[in-house]
């Protein structure tokens, strides 16, 4: 292509149409004047869609707002990565085009757009009344297919679409920038990431461009600490001039509350500091602090080893999880003690049916809560060498009673290791939550802090922590398997020792206020009514 020059349209406030085959010598004078002397013999020198690409270059950088141009820092390629995470309305679907657009036509290559199912990347990306088509000058497109959806550009550049929903599609494919679109809402992020990532092979700039209103989900969490992300954050408000009086109306009563922090405003909300348990619920043991005598221990157990826990699409089984819990009485003045429960320990891992016996059967020879020693998992001794001020090893095996559990409790039964089932019934995992998010909001709920980072909890007890207090629905955690032994642990022992935590009235005061109103209305004096 030949050299690209500024064009003077500085004092056209809405750019005309531009008519590309006019006669140079009959322009007006003083148009002509504002230009260049050589702008005539220049114009000759690029062909018509060259031209076209240059005014949609110079009217786009005219009409965007400043955080829809790339940042100088993901045009330099010290960062490879520009997210665009906004409100509603803010125009990131017509930035996410007019980027890849552009590209396209100033670079011959392939290039990839990726919304989250295929309406999605055909209805908005490219036939919506901001995507591609929209944005594309009609004479710079060769070809398009509907169906794909493609298009080819006069250069030979040609724009595939795909679906998030669909990632083993991204496997092969190879592309010079992508245009990842609303990846919040993707079915397989992580997965459709890694497969286009490895396709982003072509050139000697590959860049991807992302474009959503944030959800707190756990890629996209990650995405935004990535440190090859440039991080634009853009409000609603922004694009007022663009958008209906009645749209903002109808979105004002979300103002101020959470949804409107995250669909007007563009915010990334903690989802640990949002669902039933906030991670500021939990309550740090001092790290340098013995641990308490514990008065009873349960070990939880989430097992997965057979086909029903097999992922067909990811090729790989839900690994078994397990949690200790042991409950401790914390003393109070002229009052009796109430029970705690501290986080003993927690692991996931993907275990065959003997690997997961022989690892139960050790775990339950661990002992906890030994007053010399302030390590939360002490070395295990065998029962018969064993202090008495030794610790406390597990009261009962809590064991998740479905069809990998039943198989496990029948096996540990067999040599002699007796357990106890837990029938979740028709409750779903964030009924079960509900169930025992009371415990955290008393203040009972401990775990151990990290000698690493104080003020944080141990890296193992982490993932645990993490899954119950970003739980709020299916999809909202990578994994639940942790939740799953906290919940049932917990409510074992919420109903042996804790008992309910709503506000029970004083029965015996209400009976003793009724007794003095009836007592008052036999007492009362009566008229005779034969007295004269």
């Amino acid at each position: 292509m030949a050299q690209i020059v500024s064009l003077n349209f500085g004092l056209v406030h809405h750019p005309p149409e531009f008519d590309y085959e006019f006669d140079w010598d009959d322009l007006d004078e003083d148009i002509k004047a504002q230009l260049p002397a050589d702008t005539g013999e220049v114009i000759q020198m690029f062909s018509e869609e060259e031209l076209h690409l240059i005014r949609w270059r110079i009217c786009w950088k005219r009409m965007a707002r400043q955080k829809q141009i790339p940042p100088a820092v993901f045009e330099s390629m010290e960062k490879s990565i520009w997210l665009i995470r906004s409100g509603r309305g803010f125009g990131k679907t017509l930035t996410g085009a007019n980027w890849i657009g552009i590209e396209a036509s100033l670079y011959p290559s392939y290039y990839a757009v990726i919304s989250p199912t295929h309406d999605d990347v055909r209805y908005t990306c490219f036939e919506g009344p901001t995507g591609l088509l929209a944005c594309i000058p009609p004479k710079l497109i060769a070809d398009r297919n509907q169906a794909l959806p493609s298009i080819t550009l006069y250069n030979g550049s040609i724009i595939r679409g795909f679906a998030g929903d669909t990632p083993e599609r991204l496997r092969g494919p190879q592309h010079a920038k992508i245009w990842c679109d609303e990846i919040a809402s993707w079915k397989y992020p992580q997965e459709a990431w890694d497969n286009l990532s490895f396709g982003l092979r072509l050139g000697n700039k590959p860049q991807i461009c992302v474009t959503g209103t944030p959800k707190p989900t756990p890629f996209v969490r990650r995405l935004v600490t990535d440190k090859r992300t440039i991080d634009v954050v853009g409000s609603t408000y922004e694009n007022r001039a663009n958008l209906t009086e009645y749209f903002f109306e109808s979105i004002a009563k979300y103002e101020g509350t959470r949804v409107g922090r995250q669909e007007i405003r563009g915010e990334l909300l903690d989802p640990e500091e949002e669902g039933f348990v906030k991670r500021s619920q939990w309550r740090v043991w001092p790290k340098g602090k013995a641990l308490p005598k514990f008065s009873y221990i349960v070990l939880s157990i989430d097992p997965a080893f057979t086909e029903k826990n097999y992922d067909k699409r990811k090729q790989e089984n839900d690994p078994t999880a397990c949690s200790a819990w042991g409950v401790f009485m914390v003393p109070r003045q002229g009052k009796p003690p109430i029970p705690h429960v501290l986080l003993l320990d927690a692991w996931e891992e993907w275990l065959g049916f003997p690997a997961l016996v022989r690892r139960i059967k050790k775990e339950k020879t661990y002992a906890y809560g030994d007053v010399d020693e302030p390590l939360l998992r002490p070395k295990i001794v065998p029962k018969t060498q064993r202090p008495k001020h030794q610790g406390r090893v597990p009261d009962i095996i809590l064991i998740e009673e479905k069809a990998s559990g039943i198989s496990l409790r029948q096996q540990l039964a067999e040599e002699n290791i007796l357990t106890h089932g837990y029938n979740p019934g028709n409750e779903d995992k964030l009924t079960r939550l509900h169930y025992v998010s009371p415990m955290f909001a008393a203040g009972r709920v401990w775990a151990v802090e990290s000698e690493i980072n104080p003020g944080n909890f141990k890296d193992w007890a982490d993932p645990l922590v993490s899954q119950v207090c970003s739980y709020v629905g299916p999809g909202s955690t990578e994994r639940d398997d942790l939740l799953d032994t906290a919940t049932q642990g917990l409510r074992l022992l919420m109903d042996k020792f804790f008992g309910p935590f709503t506000i029970v009235d004083n029965v015996e005061a209400q009976e003793q206020a009724r007794a003095r109103e009836i007592a008052k209305r036999r007492v009362k004096k009566r008229d005779n009514p034969y007295g004269t």
